[in-house]
């Protein structure tokens, strides 16, 4: 997976090596969004074994570069760095691994919350309307790079908060967005931008460990943004 993950940034990084090249070439616009998006994300697996319990807040704060290589479409990429996670049980015993304790022994149906922190690297298409008084609507979709900073669980059954989750969570994974909204024109080479994406994963966030019988499935994040920005 880290060798299809790698190829994936590779890739990633061209397209915005070739977008900066297009926008010189055509002489487009570069700008910039800040943003700091609150999230709501949870865990779907492909296997019945695993069952979502809830979503959990989170956020998503940084930067995009926006490449423009013609009046109305752009490259898009950046960086950012989200706090996600979710709630997950299984329909049987289910044996978890920690670095600093014994392994814990769930009973069906107990939760366990992941808490994760990623460094997110887009890379995505916008499109958007011409300007319509203040107004402008987009739509971005492509393909996100995400690298594991922080993982952490809580088993609420076993009163255990906040364990390190480094023997459980991979370090890579990669995903894919689309999303919308609008920009509204302040007058001073700025816009306010409001709007709202969902964004998945391709491949397993957990590990299925042999030695503990972890069924083997591939549960990954699902997760709703609400753009709040700001361009210039």
């Amino acid at each position: 997976m880290k060798r299809i993950i790698n190829r994936m940034a590779a890739r990633a990084m061209l397209i915005i090596l070739a977008a900066g090249l297009t926008a010189r070439t055509h002489s487009q616009e570069l700008v910039f969004v800040v943003h700091a998006d609150p999230v709501i994300s949870w865990m779907g697996s492909n296997e019945s074994e695993y069952m979502s319990e809830g979503a959990r807040a989170g956020f998503d704060i940084g930067l995009n570069v926006i490449h423009y290589f013609a009046e109305n479409y752009a490259i898009s990429s950046g960086i950012s760095f989200i706090s996600a996670g979710g709630r997950q049980s299984a329909a049987e015993p289910h044996t978890m691994v920690f670095k600093n304790l014994d392994p814990q022994i769930l009973a069906p149906g107990e939760e366990v919350k992941y808490n994760l922190k990623y460094m997110n690297i887009p890379a995505g298409i916008r499109l958007q309307t011409n300007q319509v008084g203040y107004l402008t609507y987009f739509t971005d979709l492509g393909f996100d790079i995400r690298m594991l900073l922080k993982s952490t669980v809580d088993l609420p059954a076993l009163q255990i908060f906040d364990e390190n989750a480094k023997e459980e969570v991979f370090g890579m994974n990669a995903g894919w967005h689309i999303g919308g909204g609008v920009e509204y024109e302040l007058g001073i080479d700025a816009s306010i931008i409001a709007g709202l994406s969902y964004a998945q994963d391709f491949f397993d966030i957990t590990k299925d460990l042999e030695d503990v019988n972890q069924p083997d499935d591939r549960s990954g994040l699902r997760m709703f943004r609400f753009r709040l920005g700001l361009k210039f």
